[in-house]
């Protein structure tokens, strides 16, 4: 049947213009053919999910249940994941999760060859994947690529442990046909991919199958794989790294607008001031207008100068990222104010605390909007003296005093790859409500709503402990200042976590650009209902090592954290050091690339408890938004989801068993902080904003 299959490939016709074989997953995860490695790399920004049947142990390969996770991170960088789940339909079974990481190596011409090196399983404690290699692939005849590497491997079977080599041949954008020599064994297989323009945003379909193999346990049984490839900034529905918008005919938009009611048409007699003021404050009537049509609030526009128009205002509705708010602001100005004003201040609050001050010409904004002219304006988050140049009071057309603003996002707690399963989880909905009181002041609670549990986060189960409990979590009262040289303070205590009554404080700050940051949390923490030792299910109640311990003296916790964004890379990379939640004290290390309002995350973890061993993890992650780019909000409430909802997975490494171990680096970080309430979630300054600036003018032409 296998040899058909190529049979009949073979005779159709090429009917889609044949390429360079593009990259795809292999059955260990990283790019590749079938069981080996090649030099091509995961497109950036492009995600790879992917099923398959085959599980690799130190007995032989075996019909299993293999999950992979990719991620292309850079041009020259790519991670994946992979969980292994060797049930093998019995009620338990081990699993194993497992990194990998493969660089190429730049400077090297294109037309000559690519390069790159890997581990597979990287830092591994007990596992059955461990390998490195190099790898050079080299492309001929236009739609075939040779790839030969030499590895060093732990894996029983031989693959990768000494040269290995293979030709992919891609004769039709939608399929591609492998052969390969994996050190020990032969493989020939197949790769099936939908037409890009079958899925919205670029998402593809794909199908691997095992075709023949020399090894005799790969001759048992059918070995195929099932998966998606997703581009990570599905938004702009391009890659990254291309251009996000194009060229608008200026006077045909301006036309539409004007057509559809945008400009409000205002009456002379609506004002009563002097002719020579008379122009200026219709046009900044029109535009708080226009502000207040939007849905902003707080809203004053004034008179800076003869020549600068001063507009401050509260952006809650473009939550997901302020970056959309700000372009369409400065769209509104740019687009309104036409005779009277050169120049144009912006302050942006939260809560009444000014976060950014931007200034400008309005006449090179409307020519950055209009003629693709390059960004040209002046962006500070150094707004300690910001000075309110109207007493008049803000149109608070879209505000009422105690509007509440309700979050709500599903929360996960899960335990992936362990001695008890592959996958266990603890699921419920999470409600934030956040209640403004004063300037820089809220209110906040959480509340948690359990809906769904596997068998090991039940009452007894080894997980119950840290299973989510339906109930009022947390509420907490906030105050906020803005203080000197870019810092931030933020003075919080109330409930947490149930039982524990505390008090915290945070203090921020933040370079000219927003390329340095600098944070210090402080939070001493009592519990208020103090458990007793309790037994596990189905542990001797005379072991100690089966009892869950006293609850000792309050937690204080003390992190300090400094965070870097390049951007270039658009990437962030943090240290954080000190004390965390269950009384272990090293560091943390994480860098994040951002995909738009997608991100990924590498964590390293440290720590220790004293007088016991440290822990070492390596952990994957991503983050999505979970709301419109646009929330709901009417004047007396607001409604919206979480707009960085996270979600990671770590592996121990360093040890020789991969066994059960306490949480590790828990910062206590609550939804309601100083990220996320007033610096854009790391995402507020001039270097982010000048390298998404392609966003401002996509952000106020689709809101139009």
């Amino acid at each position: 049947m296998k040899h058909r299959i190529l049979f009949v490939l073979a005779l159709l016709p090429c009917f889609i213009i044949a390429a360079e074989p593009e990259a795809s997953m292999s059955f260990q995860g990283y790019s590749g053919l079938i069981n080996t490695p090649t030099a091509t790399l995961f497109d950036e920004g492009t995600l790879y999910l992917k099923y398959s049947n085959q599980v690799e142990t130190r007995d032989g390969y075996r019909n299993g249940d293999n999950y992979n996770f990719g991620v292309g991170l850079w041009e020259y960088v790519e991670v994946s994941a992979r969980l292994a789940d060797y049930n093998f339909g019995g009620k338990d079974g081990l699993t194993d999760l497992s990194a990998n990481i493969k660089i190429g190596i730049p400077f090297i011409p294109k037309d000559w060859f690519s390069l790159a090196v890997g581990i597979q399983d990287l830092g591994g404690a007990e596992n059955f994947f461990d390998a490195k290699y190099a790898v050079a692939t080299k492309n001929i005849l236009e739609d075939v690529n040779i790839s030969l590497g030499i590895g060093q491997s732990d894996s029983n079977q031989g693959r990768l442990d000494g040269v290995f080599a293979g030709v992919e041949w891609q004769p039709y954008q939608w399929v591609k046909l492998s052969a390969e020599y994996d050190a020990a064994d032969t493989q020939l297989g197949m790769h099936l991919s939908s037409p890009k323009m079958w899925l919205s945003s670029g998402i593809q379909l794909t199908t691997e199958l095992l075709i023949s193999s020399s090894n005799e346990a790969l001759k048992d049984d059918v070995y195929y794989g099932v998966g998606l490839t997703i581009p990570l900034d599905y938004d702009a529905g391009t890659h990254p790294s291309q251009p996000k918008s194009k060229p608008i005919n200026h006077g045909k938009v301006d036309s539409e607008l004007e057509q559809t009611g945008e400009y409000v048409a205002l009456a002379i007699n609506d004002i009563e001031l002097d002719d020579d003021y008379r122009s200026g404050a219709l046009e900044r009537l029109r535009l708080r207008k226009l502000l207040v049509k939007e849905g902003f609030e707080s809203i004053r526009v004034a008179e800076a100068d003869v020549n600068t128009v001063y507009v401050e205002l509260e952006d809650h509705i473009y939550n997901r990222n302020k970056i959309d708010g700000l372009g369409v602001i400065l769209g509104i100005v740019s687009k309104n104010i036409h005779h009277n004003y050169s120049h144009f201040t912006l302050v942006l609050k939260e809560r009444e605390i000014s976060t950014l001050v931007v200034k400008g010409s309005i006449a090179e904004y409307d020519a950055f909007l209009r003629d693709d002219k390059p960004l040209k304006i002046d962006i500070s988050t150094d707004t300690f003296a910001t000075e309110r140049l109207t007493s008049d009071d803000a149109d608070n057309s879209n505000n009422f005093w105690l509007k509440p603003r309700f979050t709500f996002w599903p929360g996960i707690a899960s335990r992936v790859g362990t001695e008890l399963g592959a996958f266990d989880a603890s699921v419920a909905l999470i409600s934030h409500v956040e209640l403004p009181l004063w300037p820089g002041a809220a209110l906040t609670a959480a509340h948690v709503a359990q809906f769904a549990e596997t068998k090991n986060f039940e009452d007894g189960e080894y997980f119950a402990d840290d299973k989510q409990t339906t109930g009022l979590k947390e509420y907490s009262f906030h105050q906020t200042f803005s203080l000197p040289y870019s810092v931030k303070n933020m003075t919080f205590f109330g409930r947490y976590r149930d039982t524990y009554n505390y008090v915290a404080n945070e203090a921020r700050w933040q370079s000219v650009g927003g390329a340095h940051k600098l944070n210090l949390f402080t939070a001493r923490y009592e519990n208020q209902l103090v458990p007793t030792g309790r037994a596990y299910a189905g542990c001797n109640i005379l072991a100690l090592r089966c009892r869950s311990p006293k609850e000792p003296a309050p937690r204080e916790v003390l992190i300090g954290t400094y965070k870097y964004y390049n951007a270039h890379l658009n990437a962030t990379a943090e240290l954080q050091v000190g004390k965390y939640w269950q009384r272990d004290k090293g560091l943390i290390f994480k860098v994040e690339r951002m995909f738009g309002d997608v991100s990924l995350n590498l964590t390293y973890k440290n720590t220790k408890i004293d007088g016991e061993e440290a822990n070492q993890f390596i952990g994957l992650g991503f983050s999505i938004p979970l709301t419109p780019r646009k929330d709901y909000n009417n004047k007396y409430f607001q409604v919206r989801g979480k707009p960085k909802w996270n979600y990671s997975v770590s592996t121990l490494v360093g040890k020789s068993r991969n066994r059960l171990t306490p949480g590790t680096g828990d910062n206590t970080k609550q939804f309601y902080n100083l990220d996320s309430a007033f610096y854009n979630r790391d995402r507020l300054g001039s270097e982010y904003i000048y390298e998404n600036s392609n966003r401002l003018k996509e952000a106020y032409y689709q809101a139009r």
